[in-house]
């Protein structure tokens, strides 16, 4: 007996259901993974609320140990997405190709409609946490480019300009370049 097949004789009938090809629809899986989600993505949300505070206190420390926590969460986050999608590929199997990611929505013939309502229930709370994810990403993304702008502007003041390139920039980015004399003259 696998651990789905005990998941399965634990929930009610409703829940359970039965596939097209004669197998249980593992709901309470896919609702596991869906509450997991949402229990990882709340607290997504607060380590990003966190982040906030610590770039507004420049809290380097405080900033480092909340990097190393967004990358364990971000990492459990992609597992269970795996995850969903591994329980996803069993339910729709043939008509899927391997490497097509599986949308909740492609399940919905296969579900009763007490089922597609407590999906749908799970989905709406993670697409407006993942919405507040992303917004809040974002902001603090903006607030410490602005603050690496501010203090490359401070320590050029400072220094008079001594280096003549930014101490900080943004990564991931192109240095403009310095506009450089043509070769062919442009006089008449």
């Amino acid at each position: 007996m696998n651990a789905q097949t005990v998941i399965q004789m634990d929930q009610p009938e409703e829940l359970t259901g039965t596939l097209q090809h004669g197998g249980a629809f593992p709901l309470p899986l896919i609702l596991d993974i869906l509450k997991r989600q949402i229990a990882i993505s709340s607290g997504f949300l607060s380590i990003l609320e966190e982040e906030k505070h610590a770039l507004i206190n420049m809290d380097v420390t405080s900033l480092i140990s909340l990097t190393r926590k967004k990358e364990g969460e971000l990492a459990k986050i992609a597992q269970l997405d795996h995850s969903l999608q591994e329980v996803a590929r069993r339910i729709v199997t043939s008509s899927a190709p391997q490497k097509k990611t599986i949308k909740l929505a492609e399940l919905i013939p296969f579900m009763t409609r007490e089922q597609t309502l407590a999906v749908k229930k799970y989905r709406d709370q993670l697409a407006g946490l993942r919405e507040k994810i992303s917004s809040n990403n974002l902001i603090n993304k903006r607030f410490a480019s602005d603050t690496l702008g501010y203090l490359n502007d401070a320590i050029s003041l400072i220094c008079g300009e001594i280096a003549g390139e930014k101490v900080y920039s943004m990564r991931g980015r192109q240095p403009r370049k310095a506009s450089v004399p043509s070769l062919v003259s442009r006089e008449v």
